[in-house]
């Protein structure tokens, strides 16, 4: 297989990873904060005892590139934490289609970051996914005064996770993914550090088994089968992949909760499963 549609289909792998995050946000009653830094922290840990079992520590020395490991670190818990509040303040239809304008800054920035052409496949795929976001998630848009907080959360997540993509593009190609991880859950952690040591919030036991399990399949899992689809994708073509992430989460509410697809939910997934597909194509045909 061609390891440009390989990386693809890592992506589309990592985004059906990724979709359970709006259901873990919900269901575990954290605040935003208290989750990205337990996580952060498990995450950390777990990592640097492998490097460290597996004799890869020398790969943490990075030498002078420490600037766009911080850059990738203070994106990552820009998204992260803008994200998380938007899920907590507005609806989820409104958290998601304002945090998938990542891919339309990605395509924009992307020409002049990382010189990559702005082709025909990536104007239609993402016109394309656009549109059938909107029909999937339109049921559930709230645009009155009360969410425009949320709405404006929504936005800012979309603008770091659409300039995260452009930096991890460069991060891939000198880092391994655990390497690139590490630093940004560590710098996480000590950014967050004060604002939970004299927040007033303690966590369950329970709760550290979901945040431990978060880690290890969102936190690890899915952000590695990511980094390592982007170094072989184009940073413009893997935002848009990243609609895959809401048709996932209409399959599973509708083979696990019983919930019933509509006609309009239907074409919004058909069109955004078109959108992945002009784009793994496009990939395909890469040299």
């Amino acid at each position: 297989m061609n390891r440009h549609l390989f990386g693809g289909f890592l992506i589309t792998l990592a985004m059906a990873l990724f979709s359970m995050i709006g259901p873990f946000i919900r269901y575990t009653g954290l605040p935003p904060l208290t989750i990205i830094f337990y996580s952060a922290l498990f995450t950390s840990i777990i990592l640097l005892v492998y490097l460290l079992s597996t004799g890869k520590a020398g790969e943490l020395f990075i030498g002078k590139r420490f600037f766009w490991l911080l850059m990738s670190s203070l994106c990552l818990l820009g998204n992260t934490y803008t994200y998380f509040t938007a899920y907590k303040i507005t609806t989820l239809a409104n958290a998601v289609l304002t945090h998938y304008t990542a891919p339309i800054f990605t395509a924009l920035l992307a020409p002049v970051f990382l010189r990559e052409r702005l082709g025909k496949t990536t104007v239609i795929s993402l016109i394309t996914a656009s549109i059938g976001l909107y029909l999937i998630a339109a049921n559930g848009l709230a645009l009155s005064s009360e969410h425009l907080k949320g709405i404006l959360y929504g936005s800012f997540s979309g603008f770091f996770y659409g300039v995260l993509i452009l930096v991890s593009k460069n991060l891939v190609r000198l880092f391994s993914p655990f390497v690139i991880l590490f630093f940004q859950c560590l710098v996480t952690v000590i950014i967050l550090f004060p604002l939970i040591r004299f927040s007033q919030y303690a966590i369950t036991l329970p709760q550290a088994g979901f945040l431990l399990m978060y880690a290890l399949f969102i936190g690890i899992l899915a952000v590695t089968l990511y980094l390592k689809g982007l170094r072989h994708v184009q940073a413009q073509h893997a935002g848009i992949l990243a609609y895959s992430e809401p048709v996932i989460v209409v399959l599973i509410g509708t083979f696990f909760f019983g919930e019933a697809i509509t006609l309009r939910l239907f074409f919004g997934g058909v069109m955004i499963i078109y959108s992945g597909y002009l784009i793994l194509r496009a990939e395909a045909k890469r040299k």
